[in-house]
Parts: C-alpha cells; structure tokens; sequence
C-alpha cells in the first residue's frame, strides 16, 4: 500500500511541476545573460550601484569578464545575449566581429579622467596643465588608435611603451592601468600600447620623468593610489563622486564616453528604439 502511495504521489508531483514550468513558476526560463568587463561603467550600470546613481536591471544576468574581446566571444557563440560597453571599444569590436551590430544610442554620458593620489595635488596641477597644453597631440593620439580593438590588437605594429621596474633612486611617475581594454590600453608582448599609455607618457615627458607602467585589475587601481609608489590611474576611468572620494581626477580629456547595446545582427529587439529611454524601457522587458 505504502509504495503504491509513494508511486501516485510521485505522479501528481511531476504533473504540478509541468504546470508550473508552463506557468512561468520554478523552472521558468533563464534570464538573458549580458555580458561587461568587470568594474567599469558598464559593470555598475547593469548590476546596479547606488553610489553611481544606478539602479541595474534585475530582470537580466549579469556576466563579468576581463575585457569586451571576451565578452564578444561569447556573444557570438550564443553563451550569452548581448554586450554593453563603452562606445568607442564597441565600435571596434563590432567592426572586428561579422555578425554583430552596435546599438547606436547611449545608455550613459561619460568623461575619462587622469586619477590622482589625493596626497599630491600639486602632481594634479602639473597635470591639468600639461593636458591643456598638449589638446592637439591628444587628439592625434585619439585618432592613431582609431582602428584597434581588442581583437587585433596583439598585432599593433605601432610604438609601444617598455616595461620598466619602479626605482625609488630615479624621477619616475608610476601609473596603474588595466591593460585589456583597448584602444585604450593593451599589451604587446611585454610592452604597452593605447591612448591612455601614450598619454601616460605625454604627461611623464612633460614633467621631466621616466614613465612607469603597473598592470593591476581595473577594479583595484583607485585603492592601489598613494600606495608602492603608485601616483596616478589612467583606464578609460569615468569621473564620477564615488571615485572622487578616493581619488582626485584631473580636467576630462574625453567627454563624448558612453556605454552602449551590442548584439547580435539578427536580433531585432531595439531597432525600433529611437531614444535611451525607449532602450532603458526595452531593456527592463527583456526576459519578461
């Protein structure tokens, strides 16, 4: 009797778990999974972060990963459902990668910023002045780098900057970097590349110092100021009063950043969008 019980039981459990399957209960389907490079905008902007000012979407899974060239890896093989990033990284990932398209409508407005150690202010002013100064070159910089992503970048054919061990018996002005994120900064080989590298290099010249590059998380470099003779952060990092408590931040030498929708090409979920509130109100549904 107790196992003829036992069998009925069994039935009606595997009956109600089909009806809830089928109601959208327990065994309802995934979330769409997006994907981000870990601590960046685009990190705070999807998981939600109060000191940011962002809510994040609790309707999608948020995927980290160590750069967009990762990221878009998985888009393509379908492990995930879209991409946001910064703009001008997405412009060269899409055009690096048949079959993806950027969403051109920006979910935020940004401006990158020189980090600085709080303790020395006057290094902040040197470099305030040197960025006024050098607008042009600058702005030369931008647009060498115009063509590289992620994907090729490895094939940088460019100048690049050597790596060079932190000597407390010479000049030096030590930068902390996360060198996966280009065309900002990236490695070749042992040496360092990208706009903000060329940068970095731009201000040590200018001050009469030998430049140092740290390679570190992107999430670690505003606490690693001020600390083993770290002076200064440059990684495409957004100003925003969070970081300010930490660090002071130079004048923007870029203000057109913003993150951005990147998907597959057939997918046609935004194209109707025309706005970023029509994106942010279609982003909330997804899943749904």
């Amino acid at each position: 009797m107790k196992k003829f019980l036992s069998i009925i039981l069994a039935v009606i459990m595997t009956a109600s778990l089909l009806v809830l399957s089928a109601c959208g209960g327990e065994e309802a389907a995934e979330k769409p999974a997006v994907g981000v490079q870990n601590g960046t905008t685009g990190y705070f902007y999807m998981a939600g972060d109060a000191s940011w000012g962002f809510d994040g979407f609790d309707n999608v899974k948020v995927n980290g990963y160590e750069n967009g060239g990762l990221a878009m890896a998985d888009l393509k093989a379908g492990n995930i459902d879209y991409v946001v990033i910064d703009g001008d990284v997405a412009r060269e990932l899409v055009a690096g990668n048949e079959g993806t398209k950027m969403i051109e409508i920006p979910l935020t407005t940004e401006s990158y910023g020189v980090a600085v150690d709080k303790a020395q202010p006057e290094l902040l002013a040197d470099i305030n002045k040197v960025l006024a100064e050098k607008a042009a070159d600058i702005k030369a910089i931008f647009d060498k780098y115009a063509d590289v992503n992620d994907d090729n970048a490895a094939a940088w054919e460019g100048a690049t900057i050597p790596k060079v061990e932190i000597d407390d018996s010479k000049d030096q002005l030590v930068l902390a970097t996360n060198a996966a994120f280009a065309p900002f900064e990236f490695k070749v080989g042992a040496d360092f590349a990208g706009i903000d590298m060329e940068i970095g290099k731009l201000i040590a010249d200018a001050l009469g110092k030998e430049l140092v590059i740290v390679d570190m998380e992107f999430d670690s470099i505003t606490t690693a100021l001020g600390k083993n003779g770290i002076d200064i952060g440059l990684a495409a990092m957004t100003i925003n009063p969070a970081r300010e408590k930490v660090v002071s931040f130079s004048t923007a030498y870029y203000t057109d950043a913003y993150q951005v929708v990147v998907c597959k090409a057939d997918d046609t979920t935004f194209d109707a969008c025309k706005t970023t509130e029509e994106l942010v109100a279609k982003m909330k549904e997804l899943g749904k």
